[in-house]
């Protein structure tokens, strides 16, 4: 029981202090909404190499409201007025389904990522809220052969069993060392506990059994399971060999430099907080942990990490300090895949990149993020250690 009141402790403490930092924002009335690591680098990139990742040009949002944004189930605090989504064509038979979550002042988006394959049937990453919108956007688009569960991360579990339930013949994969309030799986799918079907666990090693999906799209699982962490850390990375795309949870970001924050935020949030100039500034940094620092009219950490390829810094103070050899070992494997552009389930995607890009986001503060940036993450790191909440820390991530 220790191991899971720690978790809990370490995420009461980062909400406390990302709410602690900032005023509280006024919600958006109902009648008002509108659409509109750790290690050093192998290799350096060259100076051209490193202004050649762009987030790539996307289509305007498809949404339908009348179809229902409500979702009654009680997994993550809902958001006010309702769930929208928003989905996205990225090109090349590729979707994203955006959603905003919310908990306390920390508000980010977070994507369901969806493929279609060579049968015309869909492959579908990180299920997000199933409310009557995303449904209904999800049904024009095909039919669902696959579901997959990338990661242990709560945000990208918690809607899944209900999501499951509503395309009971889609085949089911998961990622190892699930753990938490839903339940518990290990390396195959008679460990599970889960509240769903599984049929198979995501592989580890190519000699473990591979997904249906296999000839098509290619799968390399990071898995670590520490003493003394709240439960295993596992991620899925996936590589559509028809398009060269590197699909991945949490694994990197594009942030993108905003003079307002993306529209989505206009169903939750009103007009006058909206339009505020520091809104999206401060939403990014609450999202990534970074401290509210403004200089004058700048805000020193959201420069550092916006419109480049970037590891989150809450992943590189809590997750890769902790298990750096592991972390690159993946990354490195990853990198081995001639993908041309990235699709991930937080902020904006599609983006061209290398792999020599997406390498080089898992140097050491490879964006010289300002010491007095990270001083939240250095505090609950400090909490973590104090307290002995956490596994041991191997690195710097300064």
């Amino acid at each position: 029981m220790r191991r899971r009141r720690s978790y809990a402790t370490l995420l009461a403490l980062g909400v406390l202090l990302a709410d602690a930092a900032a005023p509280r924002a006024n919600l958006r009335p109902a009648l008002q909404q509108a659409l509109p690591r750790r290690a050093a680098l192998a290799t350096l990139l060259t100076p051209a190499a490193a202004h050649a990742a762009q987030l790539t040009d996307q289509n305007a949002p498809v949404t339908r409201p009348e179809a229902g944004r409500a979702f009654g189930e009680a997994i993550l605090p809902p958001v006010p007025f309702g769930r929208a989504t928003y989905r996205y064509d990225l090109g090349r038979g590729a979707y994203a389904f955006e959603q905003l979550l919310r908990f306390q002042n920390v508000s980010a988006t977070v994507r369901m990522n969806v493929q279609r394959l060579r049968n015309g049937k869909l492959w579908v990453v990180a299920p997000v809220a199933p409310t009557g919108e995303c449904l209904s956007l999800l049904k024009d688009i095909g039919e669902v052969e696959h579901l997959v569960l990338p990661v242990t991360a709560l945000e990208h579990k918690a809607f899944f069993g209900p999501f499951q339930r509503q395309f009971p013949s889609a085949s089911v994969w998961a990622a190892p060392g699930q753990y938490g309030p839903f339940g518990t799986l290990g390396f195959s799918p008679e460990t599970s506990t889960l509240p769903f079907r599984v049929d198979g666990v995501l592989p580890r090693t190519k000699k473990d059994k591979q997904p249906p999906w296999s000839s098509e799209i290619e799968t390399k699982t990071f898995y670590v399971d520490l003493p003394g962490n709240a439960g295993p850390v596992a991620e899925a990375a996936f590589f559509h060999k028809d398009t060269k795309t590197l699909f991945v949870t949490d694994a990197v970001s594009w942030i993108p430099r905003l003079s307002r924050a993306p529209n989505i935020f206009r169903t939750s949030f009103d007009d006058k907080t909206y339009d505020n100039d520091d809104f999206w500034p401060k939403s990014v940094l609450q999202a990534v942990f970074l401290s509210l620092r403004k200089d004058g009219q700048r805000w020193p950490g959201y420069d550092a990490i916006t419109d480049k390829v970037v590891r989150a810094p809450i992943l590189a103070a809590f997750a890769d300090i902790r298990a750096p050899s592991e972390t690159i070992a993946w990354i490195d494997d990853v990198c081995r895949w001639p993908f041309e552009r990235v699709v991930t389930s937080h902020f904006a995607s599609p983006f061209a990149a290398s792999p020599a890009e997406v390498r080089r986001a898992f140097g050491q503060n490879p964006n010289k993020i300002d010491a007095r940036d990270w001083k939240q993450l250095d505090d609950l790191n400090k909490v973590i250690v104090d307290n002995d909440l956490g596994a041991v820390i191997k690195g710097d991530y300064h």
